[in-house]
């Protein structure tokens, strides 16, 4: 009951500001429109192996470049904003236990995410001709062990930042690199060869690259999963350890 009543509040507030539930719907949704008009994503590719760049790449894009924007800036800075504010220190002296506000938040930015793919997926099979994914259980396991990687990292910011404008600073550190070296800006098979496997374990690249693979067919790897789930049991178990309410 008290979860549910926080979580109400929490989704309150989050559909408050307009400029995160705008940004949260618009990426995923104008990746898609963009490369799929502009780009004639549609048609079969010789960069990707006779398939749509629109399923071989950019679809993947838009739902890892949401699920890293909620987990690595969103959340962090929300749960750091929060501490800096003394809102963690007083419900650590009410009798609301304060990972209920950690779960609430967790459970906001899940339902967004989900809200926004979605959408997302529906504008680009009715408009723009998107094949779903070939593997549905790999690709739930995928976006699953993504999501824990991903937001396990921005537990350990909101853990060590000490204020919101430090988590903000520290998330687009940690973002964009991870943008950059996961195969985002140039699909993986187009980097170097060393940074190829940089790209597979890496929790942007991973999450990126294990999509990709179930939604063409060809399956994530064993390498991607591993290293999702390595994530999160390492940055989950260090932010838990260090995680302070004041």
């Amino acid at each position: 009951m008290v979860l549910t009543k926080l979580t109400a509040v929490e989704a309150r507030l989050f559909l408050r500001d307009p400029a995160a539930p705008f940004a949260v719907l618009a990426i995923p949704v104008g990746l898609l429109v963009v490369f799929g008009l502009l780009a004639d994503g549609g048609r079969p590719s010789e960069d990707f192996g006779g398939q749509p760049a629109l399923s071989a790449f950019v679809a993947p894009l838009a739902v890892t470049v949401l699920l890293a924007m909620l987990a690595v800036l969103l959340f962090p800075t929300t749960i750091a904003t929060y501490r800096e504010k003394g809102v963690l220190r007083r419900l650590s002296a009410s009798p609301v236990p304060p990972g209920r506000l950690l779960t609430a938040q967790l459970l906001v930015n899940l339902a967004a995410a989900l809200v926004a793919g979605v959408l997302a997926l529906g504008v680009g099979v009715l408009g723009l001709g998107l094949s779903l994914p070939e593997h549905p259980g790999g690709f739930v396991l995928s976006v699953a062990l993504g999501a824990l990687a991903l937001f396990s990292v921005g537990m350990l910011i909101a853990a060590l930042a000490p204020s919101g404008k430090a988590a903000n600073a520290i998330g687009l550190v940690t973002f964009f690199p991870m943008l950059a070296l996961g195969g985002v800006w140039v699909p993986k098979e187009q980097l170097p060869s060393f940074l190829q496997h940089v790209a597979d374990v890496l929790p942007v690249g991973a999450t990126l690259n294990a999509v990709r693979g179930t939604w063409t067919g060809t399956g994530a790897s064993a390498l991607q999963l591993l290293a999702l789930a390595a994530c999160a049991v390492l940055c989950g178990g260090i932010a838990a350890r260090w995680f302070r309410w004041e």
